[in-house]
């Protein structure tokens, strides 16, 4: 069972988390490394747009795919490789979300998968590292990075290293025997086909704002990941964002700050940690920000951030 699996990372051009710019895959049989594959991306069109936030954490830039495939080749290119494979990534929820996100920027069918997360598989394996981020795990391990974390071959090449050292340490001859000695859990994405998103217009239109505002009203929060990275900027913490975010829906920021171990809220109350304020909501004050410095005055310790200190965090807890 699960004696082959590969090994897979992401990198996106902005906050969208369909905005995929780089893959790197690393295929594993019977505890060797039997394929690679990495290439640059050129985002969809509709979040073809470079942050340079983004740009800082991989080096990666608009000129620099200019010629690269676009998605639905390399997607074909990552079920030719894997096929049936169960993938692994390091902070899965982050890898699974780009395939499924850019899937439906360019309208195409998720394909299903079962999947199994290395961030929550060291926590497991060497709980006692004060962080499991990539290159603590690979230091811990005896893997040199050389440098070059978040460079998508090198963090899938020491995602597969983490699950072989698990393997050896734990004498599991299959990932499915690692999950077993580990508690470790392999998940599944059915496959399908989500609507695609509605192109960032920046909230220009007053119509747009609305229909926005309303899906933001009616949506659900989601849970905190409680497997998510306890060091990680949001583990642990009460997050609200105010006004609209650039290139961002507040419901995708919301999974992200859960897939961070946060927990989103939608108001400003005394459990509040962290007020993010969007950049479209320059000049006066907001509600949630006037009330997010009332608590503060009175004692509150609530941390105000802007859109790019926001967007800087989730590329850190992004892996």
């Amino acid at each position: 069972m699960s004696r082959a699996w590969t090994a897979v990372d992401f990198e996106t051009a902005n906050p969208d988390r369909g905005s995929v710019c780089a893959v790197g895959l690393v295929r594993v049989v019977d505890g060797a490394v039997v394929e690679r594959y990495s290439t640059l991306v050129r985002p969809p069109e509709p979040v073809r747009f470079f942050s340079p936030r983004h740009t800082a954490v991989h080096g990666i830039r608009a000129a620099d795919v200019a010629r690269a495939p676009q998605w639905p080749e390399v997607l074909e290119r990552i079920t030719a490789l894997a096929g049936d494979d169960p993938l692994v990534a390091h902070n899965a929820a982050f890898d699974v979300g780009v395939l499924r996100a850019a899937c439906a920027h360019t309208g195409l069918a998720r394909p299903a998968l079962s999947y199994a997360c290395t961030l929550a598989l060291a926590r497991r394996a060497w709980a006692e590292l004060p962080d499991h981020r990539l290159p603590t795990v690979c230091g811990r391990i005896g893997w040199d990075m050389a440098g070059r974390h978040h460079r998508a071959d090198a963090d899938a090449e020491a995602a597969a290293r983490i699950v072989l050292a698990a393997m050896e340490a734990t004498a599991a001859a299959s990932l499915g025997a690692l999950a077993a000695a580990l508690n470790w859990p392999l998940q599944r994405l059915a496959g399908g086909r989500d609507p695609r998103p509605a192109a960032p217009s920046g909230g220009s239109r007053a119509g747009d704002r609305f229909a926005a505002w309303q899906e933001a009203s009616r949506a659900e929060l989601p849970e905190a990941d409680p497997g998510a990275d306890p060091s990680g900027p949001f583990y642990g913490r009460t997050v609200c964002i105010s006004g609209d975010l650039d290139g961002i829906p507040k419901p995708d920021a919301w999974r992200r700050i859960a897939e961070a171990g946060g927990h989103p809220a939608k108001n400003v109350t005394r459990a509040t940690d962290v007020l993010v304020v969007a950049d479209s909501t320059a000049g006066a004050p907001t509600a949630k920000q006037r009330r997010a410095e009332d608590y503060r005055a009175r004692g509150q310790a609530i941390e105000i951030i802007g859109e790019r200190e926001f967007t800087a965090r989730l590329a850190l807890a992004g892996g």
